[in-house]
């Protein structure tokens, strides 16, 4: 029997694949790590295992709503089983006001985290937050965990030190459409915008901005405790939430000076988020990373080892190999942090032509043991297929309801994922023997197993005929299993019972267009 997209969203299936489009309403219940310290570390939310994919506008903290229609975007989400932002608070105000302008909203209603000395004046006091933002901020976070959406905070931009030295093969013009003059331009920590004197030796030159990561090593106390205060307040304005976790730093790589120097802010400031979560939560453990992506490999390992970061957060290309090999050697999980596949290609919502991309990349990494999985939904029109029309409205502010049919395909997904007896206690045991596809992957436990096969790496349309599965060395004990077929673009096809032997099974699967997945559990088939 098939299911179309419709039938999936009104339609469980017990004991096999729950191919239901709307996540359950929310409970209260933390956002934890589960056999920390372990190459079987795995993330649990509300007492079971989290798989968390999709995305919101990562602009969503700059903007007023005339600007970005969060809650539309929010409740789009997770009526399709998509749970996931990763966003951060601004550091410009010059870009704050230019989302604004870009996406339809006034710059008369835009918010900044700091007081301004004098209203209007754009120069602010460091030492003063606005409790009009903040409030905002708060709120936004509410709403996405009263929708069962879990924030990937990221608590630092790195890239808004972006100047006309950096940017554009130094050209400073234009980076996918936006001006990146509007960055350190614009940085509530030039002393060019605000009226701290202990941000002084930062301006002139440059080059003297990089100094912004020196103010542990050279005893800069004025700026350093400015530092800590940014970093205090997000946590404070987070830590009761049960759907954050924090990454301390996104792409320092290209905007940095000195790494010896730069390394102390950073466990600085590491171990102050820390202390300000212990305060707030002593028997609660945080979940704390921060972003390698661009360091060499001598940087990311002394991240990756440090025991105040618990996750493995990574922003450029990734593969499978790296996912599983990192998070062995490290015992910590991967989070291949934006949606970039291992052929270089980004992936973002707002590229129809993307969907069987996208779907591909979140079963691959899925497969590889992440359950934090962000796509991009800001223009990447670059990638887009000759001719391919643009949403109506402007880049951001558009109502995203069946721009890309990717948004079914999360409902099968998440339905998969819904369907899972005990993820905790999958592992990379397995691999098929024969079968279609020129991607493999198998996951077992002793009692269940999921089986993932698909078309290369930006191919897709390949046909593949009906044939033989068969999977080798899983860790599935002798017996009958009931066993669902899942095509990830539509749905569920059948169940039947399998057998398996010797860590062995096989099994008779149809015509398949990509992908197609295989589930084996305990219990009868219905």
């Amino acid at each position: 029997m098939g299911y179309g997209v419709k039938a999936i969203l009104c339609r469980a299936v017990a004991a096999a694949v729950v191919v239901c489009a709307v996540l359950e309403a929310p409970v209260r219940g933390q956002l934890r790590l589960e056999e920390a310290g372990t190459p079987r570390v795995y993330f649990s939310y509300q007492g079971r295992a989290l798989l968390s994919f999709g995305g919101l506008s990562d602009f969503i903290f700059y903007a007023s709503e005339d600007a970005y229609n969060w809650r539309l975007w929010a409740d789009w989400a997770a009526e399709h089983g998509i749970n996931h932002v990763r966003a951060y608070p601004p550091l410009s105000w010059k870009h704050v006001e230019a989302f604004a302008g870009e996406n339809g909203g006034s710059t008369t209603r835009v918010l900044f985290p700091y007081v301004e000395a004098e209203p209007g004046s754009r120069k602010f006091d460091l030492r003063r937050f606005n409790p009009a933002y903040w409030t905002r901020f708060r709120e936004q976070c509410e709403y996405l965990q009263s929708r069962g959406i879990i924030i990937h905070l990221l608590m630092w931009n790195g890239w808004q030190l972006r100047a006309c030295d950096t940017n554009d093969e130094g050209r400073g013009t234009r980076d996918e459409g936006r001006n990146t003059n509007i960055d350190w331009d614009g940085h509530f920590f030039n002393p060019a915008n605000n009226i701290n004197p202990f941000t002084e030796h930062l301006g002139g030159d440059l080059e003297n901005r990089f100094r912004i990561y020196h103010s542990m090593a050279d005893r800069e106390t004025g700026l350093l405790d400015a530092q800590r205060w940014w970093f205090h307040k997000l946590v404070e304005a987070t830590a009761d939430l049960d759907n954050v976790y924090y990454d301390l730093v996104h792409e320092l790589s290209e905007h940095y000076r000195d790494w010896d120097k730069t390394r102390q802010w950073i466990e600085e400031m590491a171990l102050t988020v820390r202390n300000v979560w212990m305060e707030a939560n002593p028997q609660r453990p945080i979940i704390l990373g921060m972003d390698t992506g661009g360091l060499s490999k001598e940087q990311r390992t002394w991240l990756f080892e440090q025991p105040y970061f618990d996750v493995l957060i990574y922003g450029k290309k990734h593969t499978y190999q790296q996912a599983r090999q990192w998070r062995e050697q490290f015992n910590k999980p991967y989070i291949p942090q934006e949606s970039w596949d291992d052929d270089g290609t980004k992936y973002s919502y707002r590229c129809p032509n993307q969907r069987t991309a996208t779907r591909k990349y979140m079963w691959k990494f899925m497969m590889a043991g992440c359950q934090q999985l962000d796509l991009y939904m800001k223009p990447r029109v670059a990638g887009q297929a000759a001719g391919a029309e643009n949403p109506p409205g402007y880049p951001h502010n558009y109502d995203p309801r069946g721009w890309n049919a990717f948004e079914d395909d999360a409902v099968v997904l998440r339905g998969l994922w819904n369907s899972l007896r005990d993820y905790g206690r999958l592992g990379f045991d397995g691999r098929v023997a024969e079968g279609p596809g020129e991607h493999r992957y198998v996951l077992s436990s002793a009692d269940e197993a999921i089986v993932y096969c698909s078309s290369g790496t930006g191919k897709e349309g390949i046909e593949y005929p009906a044939g033989t599965l068969r999977v080798r060395d899983t860790a599935l004990a002798d017996g009958a299993y009931s066993t669902a077929i899942v095509a990830p673009a539509a749905g569920l096809l059948e169940i039947r019972s399998v057998e398996a032997e010797g860590g062995r099974f096989s099994v008779e699967l149809p015509a398949c267009t990509d992908d197609i997945a295989v589930h084996l559990y305990k219990g009868e088939a219905e």
